[in-house]
């Protein structure tokens, strides 16, 4: 049925669309094969030569239709969990059903420059396909299908392999029939007692290779901070360090060399500190990708994704009325404002916010909302006041931010800067404003801290 689904799905697209966009959903897929069970369906990603618009016609492409169910929050609650004994405070690695309803959000998510999530997800998709031809000699080639993203705290390293984890599954899923996320928790690996470290991590990928056995199961492992239970054996020797994190580096080197042996494995780890792991393991990875803090141009995204997800939960008012003038303003409201007048179920704004003068014509205009970067640069070029350049202003200020700090600032800074009552775009983007600025003096603080201490 699934066949039949996709099928049906890519010709109806073929009919219907000229060109598409990804990113895109679309439908109209009523009187297919099954249509009542199809949810979604969404245009994901484009591998090849990239074009400027960002649309490609239905004539040059190969439609690659992908149908799944997504696994649901009861089949989560009975995730399972891998203990080496019932006195353990915390699983050395926990289980997860793919794909699932836990991270389908996590893809879109994303900000990067060049793709990089999409790049990386064909690298893997290919290797894997090229690696599973049957007449191919493996023992020609060394592929471990071991991948580390690297780079500095928050850059996004743990959440885009929970992203790709998830749309390997789908992308394979005409290859194996089942998906599980298995996550390795580093820091429980640990023992308090010598010697114990390497023998939970044994015992751990013991489990993981067994589950692995079954063909027709792809596993996917995860472990972040690698270089916990990867660390250089060189430096700990050196360093007159315990014995205990070699033997636990050199164990888990011995697992990851048992693993390559499986096509249906694979692991991604990511590490903040690439110089601290072990030159062996660094050998073994296939692909080694650095994940750099977010550019401007990424920040700008991030806080427009952010801006639109607040407009569009309504925590930001976009039927609220606003004037020409004070929507050029930066001063922050400090009381409710009142709600807009409503004309055919469309939203209006008032030219003239004198209540004195409710004759003065309306005007339709749309929901405000952040345009996207390429559409700021051309739409808002020479309007410093706008909300969008305004976005962009602050987005260079925040050139070295980490992720999780961007997308705290936009809803620390409503929670913070902002009254409550009706809150405009230009009032949030203001409240941004403010938390940004608290952020660098924060930072500049810290380090002339740093200063003073060392002098």
């Amino acid at each position: 049925m699934p066949c039949q689904i996709c099928e049906a799905v890519a010709e109806r697209l073929g009919e219907n669309y000229v060109s598409v966009k990804v990113g895109q959903y679309v439908n109209g897929f009523g009187g297919i094969p099954h249509h009542e069970q199809v949810g979604n369906v969404e245009l994901v990603d484009y591998t090849g030569p990239g074009n400027i618009t960002g649309f490609y016609s239905m004539q040059e492409v190969q439609l690659d239709v992908q149908a799944y169910l997504l696994k649901t929050e009861a089949d989560t609650e009975q995730r399972r969990s891998i203990n080496q004994s019932d006195e353990e405070e915390m699983p050395q690695a926990r289980i997860l059903p793919l794909p699932n309803v836990l991270l389908n959000e996590a893809w879109n998510s994303l900000v990067f420059d060049d793709a990089l999530p999409a790049r990386l997800l064909r690298y893997i998709v290919r290797m894997v396909g090229m690696m599973s031809q049957p007449d191919l000699n493996l023992s020609t080639f060394n592929w471990n299908r071991l991948c580390l993203l690297h780079g500095p705290p928050g850059s996004g390293k743990s959440t885009l392999c929970r992203a790709l984890v998830q749309k390997l599954s789908i992308r394979l899923g005409n290859v194996f029939d089942k998906s599980v996320l298995i996550e390795i928790n580093t820091n429980a690996m640990l023992s308090k007692y010598f010697g114990e470290s390497g023998k939970l991590i044994g015992s751990t990928f013991e489990k993981i290779f067994t589950m692995a056995q079954d063909p027709g199961i792809l596993v996917c492992v995860v472990m972040d901070e690698v270089e916990t239970i990867a660390g250089s054996r060189e430096k700990s020797t050196n360093g007159m360090e315990c014995n205990d994190g070699l033997r636990a580096t050199n164990q888990l080197l011995t697992a990851l060399d048992r693993l390559r042996n499986l096509p249906n494995v694979i692991v991604l780890c990511t590490s903040n500190l690439i110089d601290a792991i072990d030159p062996a393991f660094v050998d073994r990875v296939d692909i080694k990708q650095l994940i750099p803090s977010p550019s401007p141009a990424a920040i700008y995204n991030i806080f427009r994704s952010c801006l639109n997800e607040l407009v569009r939960s309504n925590l930001v008012d976009s039927a609220v009325q606003f004037s020409e003038r004070s929507s050029s303003s930066r001063t922050l409201s400090s009381s409710p404002r009142k709600p807009a007048t409503r004309s055919g179920g469309r939203k209006v704004v008032n030219r003239n916010t004198s209540a004195s003068s409710p004759s003065e014509p309306w005007t339709i205009v749309s929901p405000p909302i952040i345009p996207t970067f390429s559409d700021m640069k051309v739409r808002f070029e020479g309007q410093p006041d706008s909300p969008a350049c305004r976005v962009w202003a602050l987005a260079q200020k925040c050139h070295g931010f980490s992720g999780r700090t961007l997308r705290r600032l936009p809803i620390l800074g409503l929670a913070m800067y902002t009254w409550g009552g009706d809150c405009t775009l230009q009032d949030a983007v203001s409240a941004l404003e403010a938390a940004v600025e608290q952020e660098l003096a924060v930072i500049k603080g810290s380090k002339r801290d740093i200063q003073m201490a060392r002098t």
